[in-house]
């Protein structure tokens, strides 16, 4: 019965679960990439050591990367359905139930999502190796293993991501009310943050500082990423988990004379400040992974300027290490991508009410593209606090100045991509969902 009704509600929410399917399938192939490497140095034996610390150095960060993302998209599409899950309790289910239910709906959408991931997994660990090749790193004679290692580190973190995204998000749900929780203010709507979300972000920034301020006392070598590109990481994780806290100044503008519009905008990014959070924490984590990451290579890239050196091993892994943060930061921009996809086709519920309260599809389109700038303006803004945790102790120990190495332009087109990225995203969907009739929009699920 439990599996017969997990199946009919993944159908029923095929477009929110397909966009979850998609996050897994796109970090198991990552992590599975790592997963490969490290494989194929553990089995090699000889001439391995870049292929054991290249995973070592940056896989470890990249799992983080993963499951955040995967825990992020699961938990907001569950946070959605919390008054349908109200209504399960009305009709006598019990917590446990439908805490339950929901696991099973996760693990239905990730089985075969990370087994999708397997394969172009093993295809980006083959690419990796044939730059560490290319670069002399690695002997040509070696050939990538994917055994159950791949299977294991790939399948296994992507699956226990969703599956601890589930319980936290359905225990959260399952312990509302039904009567509450079916009301327009449900504690979901009005509590920022929960003890363990504000824990663990201060604990995150705790440590994301500690090993910034580590970076500072370490030998300029190869091995200063090892902490300077997990304290960027810790800190956007941290900083995405307090997110909200950074959302609720926005509501000043409600009151401001800046047009209704405007002030609408305002009040609902203030009012749905848990929303806008989980919409801006993959942002967060994009703009501070691909300003961090690029500008400590841009950093290292300007130290060893001028003819190439012999054994200079840091000149020779800077194309390896562009090629792995270009696909760390395509991960973060699909993350980005399905978030705010999935977030915008469940308002059109909101939208109807809206326009049969008289406002014009220009106003509703208006009032989510004011909604979209601000939520990625503080994203961007968080997000550059992130990256300097990464780039200020790396820049100062490699050129003794505290602002890194590199062009200005390139942290432009960061911005400028993420702002892309959130429009791109959400007004067309927009668009469709305003093309839905508002009574029809009402009944929405």
């Amino acid at each position: 019965m439990m599996w017969r009704l997990a199946f009919l509600t993944v159908r029923a929410h095929l477009g929110s679960y397909l966009a979850s399917a998609a996050v897994m399938a796109t970090g198991t192939a990552l992590l599975t990439a790592f997963a490969s490497l490290l494989e194929t140095g553990l089995e090699t034996g000889h001439s391995s050591g870049f292929l054991i610390m290249l995973p070592a150095i940056l896989g470890g960060w990249t799992v983080a990367i993963v499951a955040f993302g995967v825990v992020s998209t699961v938990s907001l599409t569950i946070q959605h359905r919390e008054q349908e899950l109200a209504l399960l309790r009305s009709i006598a289910a019990t917590p446990r139930q439908i805490r339950q239910n929901v696991v099973l709906e996760t693990v239905i959408v990730a089985l075969p999502a990370v087994a999708v991931g397997l394969l172009p997994g093993v295809a980006l660990g083959e690419v990796v190796l044939g730059r560490l090749v290319d670069g002399g790193l690695v002997a040509a004679s070696t050939g990538l293993s994917a055994g159950w290692l791949c299977v294991a580190v790939g399948a296994g973190t992507s699956l226990a991501a969703a599956v601890a995204a589930a319980l936290i998000s359905s225990r959260r749900a399952a312990s509302i009310p039904p009567v509450r929780a079916l009301g327009e203010a449900s504690p979901s709507a009005t509590r920022l943050l929960g003890r363990a979300r504000a824990a663990g972000g201060l604990g995150l920034l705790v440590v994301g500082l500690s090993l910034a301020t580590g970076t500072l006392f370490m030998e300029n070598g190869p091995l200063l990423s090892s902490t300077a590109g997990p304290a960027g990481v810790a800190v956007a994780v941290g900083l995405a988990l307090l997110s909200p806290l950074a959302v609720t100044p926005v509501g000043w503008f409600s009151r401001a004379r800046l047009g209704a519009t405007t002030r609408l905008a305002a009040r609902n990014t203030r009012v749905r400040a848990r929303h806008s959070a989980g919409v801006a924490s993959p942002l967060i984590l994009l703009v501070g992974i691909a300003a961090g990451t690029l500008y400590m290579q841009s950093t290292e890239d300007s130290v060893h300027r001028g003819p190439a050196v012999a054994g200079d091993v840091s000149a020779q892994l800077a194309p390896v290490n562009y090629l792995i943060v270009t696909m760390i930061i395509g991960f973060s921009a699909i993350v980005v991508i399905n978030t705010l996809v999935a977030a915008t086709r469940r308002r059109r519920r909101e939208f109807g009410l809206l326009r049969l309260s008289a406002a014009t599809r220009g106003q509703v389109l208006a009032m989510v593209t004011v909604e979209a700038a601000v939520t990625a303006g503080i994203a961007i803004v968080l997000g550059t606090v992130a990256a300097a945790a990464t780039t200020v102790p790396y820049s100062l120990v490699k050129t003794g100045s505290p602002i890194a190495s590199g062009p200005a332009w390139m942290y432009l087109a960061i911005v400028g991509g993420a702002f892309l990225l959130v429009m791109l995203a959400t007004i067309p969907t927009t668009v469709g969902a305003l093309r839905t009739r508002p009574i029809d929009a009402l009944s929405a699920a």
